[in-house]
């Protein structure tokens, strides 16, 4: 067949996957089920995950017509770097904090069921009241369990921060003061309602502001809709309503937070000109009160066109040096704003940072970006990692560009502010020749117009400032309020599915294991695929073993005696054709129904009319004597050791043609007796009047003695017992007989049981004359025609 056209797995491979699933079958069950089961009672104790949503846009930034200036640069620069720092924003744990702070909800309440556990908004009949600052820091966010007693007290356990458990009684209305709880429980239900309580399992569990915190920014996700401005808010709890109330209250935050720069900023503006505006109010009072006085007091004359040109510069000049000092005391406050912690983001308290400075508005932007980043970047990492660090470093230099800027702007405002003394000076000198009481007049006059003009300037400043205070709007807005998901988790199915599955994997890791190192090879087909060896037939349980160990002759008609003609057969057709058969039984461990095997197949020979010499040379652990039920007072040992002689050894058998060699006493060097050379004359002497030769031998895993006999036999069996061979014997001992190279061994599979149905059908076919079987199908007289191949009769 084509490659292309060749099965993934042709009838040959899934029969071992079948037979390993259908030996395995209640395994795969029994841990399927269990795992099914547990899956069950986990998802049934799990608690259910509720979720809500919202969405929030963000709005272009909108400000103060300085603050746009200012924030222009920056601006142009943000976008989607501005979007993602808002995401990180509403997961901050300052900005969940006010919310938490809003919520005021420091316990989580459950019903403890027998199996179950459910969370609840509140105990009806039972008002508590925690402070969790005076808690134990390891009782935090733990199980406090509570059961009410009677109308009078209640019982708390919980576990210490050892892990002891602590259990202690209190009464309803006091005050509890530690060591490890802080608390106040009443009881506030109606005198007959007692009794449903003390059946009640309460149960708290009680969280400071970080404990809480961390809980609720644990089940919040925050995503943006692609390419809007728009982001998705999502929070999980364990308690229906919950995340609904979280996220509004969030959004909340989030809102008021966003004005709270704008707003900072308009407020300290407005603080600086009202400072000034105060001072010029008591400077304008004063100076026109003294006008009056002394216009009233004295006759003044008009001035002359050139008198009244130098009033008039003089009035400018001292406006002009009045609104330098002004600009010297906005840079003072810029220079103040400077030396905030590189922590404080906010704008720049001042209204002077106009276009006639563009490299101050460039730098300060600069400053206000970094101290953003620096804000944004605090939310996933510390202080001290290195893009902070970083930041820290840029925002310094950045500071000491426009502190030296300030400097320089400074010390330009001081050399103006002097060259307007001396022209203010040079003005008064020319108008000194007037007379005295019109220089007095002039002098309050013009001092008069000066503080008027400097008044008019700051509440213009001040009426611009308050226009657009009035229209600061949040840089974010609501467009969905927090609505219910519905259940979200956990995911019963899948995690059902997981326990199943797993109790599945660990039922096939347990087949494949016993599949590979304790499966038992307890049918002859399991023997035929896992060995190269050949397979001389198999033999049936026989349960009369111990009484009548030779089933030969105590049923000639039996499962057990046609199993060993079928063997009988097989060694007809592999032994030599001429001369004495010499066969050698032997097994991998003991026990395993070798002596068994080689006292039927003797006798089964001998009764076919063959000489046969059964002869025991297992000296560590002799058996053949006990089946035959002979005396074992000389044998085999003491011919080897020299005490006797091969003649009168032979004891007759049950069978006229069957001569028994027993083991004899079991003697101290039995191995080295076997390499005595007596044993190979002794067999040479029985080969010349006997037709077969059978040799009980010892087990080949424990001793060697088998192997040393296997070159000097013509056939040997190797007996397996099915109820303890398992695939690693059956490489055992491969490895072993290639090693001695025995390339006339063959297998016998002994003690097989077949299970209910295959005894049924076994009884029917016997019925009609097919017998055991066991594999080969002869029937029950061999090949169907009523005697086997050495022309034996069924008895």
């Amino acid at each position: 067949m084509p490659s292309s056209e060749r099965p993934f797995l042709d009838a040959a491979e899934w029969k071992p996957i079948l037979k390993l699933l259908a030996k395995n079958a209640w395994i795969l069950f029994v841990l399927g089920a269990a795992g099914f089961v547990l899956g069950r009672l986990k998802t049934h104790r799990q608690l259910d995950i509720y979720s809500a949503t919202a969405e929030i846009l963000l709005r272009p930034e909108e400000g103060l017509d300085y603050q746009k200036r200012l924030l222009s640069d920056f601006g142009a620069r943000k976008g989607t770097d501005d979007v993602q720092n808002q995401l990180r924003i509403l997961q901050s744990f300052d900005l969940v904090g006010r919310a938490v702070d809003r919520l005021a909800a420091p316990v989580d309440y459950f019903f403890v069921g027998r199996i179950r556990t459910t969370q609840v908004p509140g105990f009806s009949n039972l008002d508590i009241t925690v402070q969790p600052e005076l808690f134990t820091p390891a009782l935090l966010g733990q199980d406090v369990d509570l059961f009410v007693l009677d109308g009078q007290r209640f019982r708390l356990v919980y576990s210490d921060a050892s892990g002891q458990e602590v259990t202690s009684e209190h009464r309803f209305g006091e005050p509890i003061e530690g060591p490890d709880v802080a608390m106040t429980v009443r009881f506030t239900d109606a005198a007959d309602r007692v009794a449903p309580a003390t059946r009640q399992h309460f149960r708290i569990r009680v969280y400071d502001r970080a404990g809480r915190i961390a809980q609720l920014r644990g089940g919040l996700t925050v995503e943006n809709v692609e390419r809007t401005s728009i982001l998705t808010l999502r929070a999980t709890s364990t308690l229906p309503g919950r995340s609904k109330q979280f996220l509004d209250t969030l959004a909340a935050a989030y809102i008021t937070y966003t004005k709270d720069a704008k707003l900072e900023s308009s407020l300290r503006t407005e603080e600086f000109i009202d400072r000034q505006l105060g001072e010029l109010m008591g400077i304008l009072d004063s100076v026109e009160q003294q006008v009056d006085r002394f216009k009233a007091a004295n006759q003044v004359l008009d001035l002359n066109r050139e008198q009244s040109d130098a009033f008039n510069a003089l009035v400018n000049f001292e406006s002009e040096l009045r609104q330098t000092d002004l600009r010297l005391g906005g840079m003072e406050a810029l220079q103040q704003h400077l030396t905030a912690s590189p922590a404080d983001a906010g704008l720049p308290p001042t209204p002077y940072l106009s276009d006639q400075d563009p490299l101050l508005v460039q730098q300060v932007s600069r400053l206000f970006e970094l101290r953003n980043e620096r804000t944004a970047a605090l939310i996933d990492v510390t202080e001290e990692s290195y893009t902070v660090r970083r930041l820290d470093s840029a925002i310094r230099n950045t500071r000491f560009t426009i502190a030296r800027y300030l400097e320089d702007s400074r010390k330009a405002l001081s050399r103006r502010r002097e060259t307007l003394a001396r022209e203010i000076s040079s003005l008064e000198r020319r108008l000194g020749g007037l007379p005295a009481t019109q220089r007095d007049v002039m002098t309050l006059e013009r001092k008069l117009k000066v503080n008027e003009d400097l008044y008019v300037f700051l509440l213009q400043a001040k009426a611009t400032a308050v226009i657009d205070r009035a229209g600061i709007a949040p840089a974010a807005s609501l467009i969905e309020q927090a609505r219910h998901g519905g259940r979200v988790g956990p995911d019963k199915q899948r995690t059902i599915g997981l326990y199943t599955g797993a109790g599945l994997l660990i039922a096939l890791a347990i087949a494949a294991v016993r599949f590979l190192f304790f499966e038992r090879i307890d049918r002859l087909d399991m023997l035929r695929d896992l060995t190269r060896l050949p397979v001389g037939g198999g033999i049936p349980h026989y349960p009369l073993i111990s009484t009548q160990p030779i089933s030969v002759l105590a049923d000639g008609r039996s499962q057990v005696t046609e199993a060993f003609r079928s063997i009988r057969t097989g060694l007809h057709y592999r032994l030599p054709a001429e001369g004495c058969k010499i066969i050698l039984v032997s097994s991998l461990h003991p026990g395993e129904g070798k002596s068994f095997v080689s006292s039927n197949l003797a006798a089964l020979l001998a009764k076919a009319g063959k000489r046969v010499a059964l002869v025991d040379v297992d000296l560590h652990k002799p058996k053949i004597h006990k089946n035959f039920d002979l005396p074992n007072r000389k044998g085999m040992s003491t011919y080897l050791s020299g005490h006797d002689e091969a003649e009168g050894l032979a004891v007759a058998g049950p069978l006229e043609h069957l001569d028994i060699y027993t083991a004899g006493p079991v003697p101290p060097n039995a191995s080295e007796l076997l390499l005595s050379p007596r044993l190979k004359e002794f067999i040479e002497t029985l080969a010349q009047r006997a037709d077969y030769i059978v040799l009980d031998s010892p087990p080949i895993l424990l001793i060697s003695d088998a192997l040393v006999l296997m070159p000097q036999v013509h056939g040997a069996l190797i007996v397996l017992n099915a109820q303890r061979t398992t695939r690693a014997s059956i490489h055992h001992i491969e490895r072993i007989l290639g090693e001695v190279g025995a390339p006339n061994a063959t297998l016998v599979l002994n003690d097989i049981r077949i299970g209910r149905w295959e005894r049924v059908w076994s009884q029917y076919a016997a019925k009609y004359g097919y017998g055991y079987g066991y594999g080969y199908g002869y029937g029950a007289g061999g090949y169907g025609s009523g005697t086997d191949a050495t022309g034996e009769k069924p008895s």
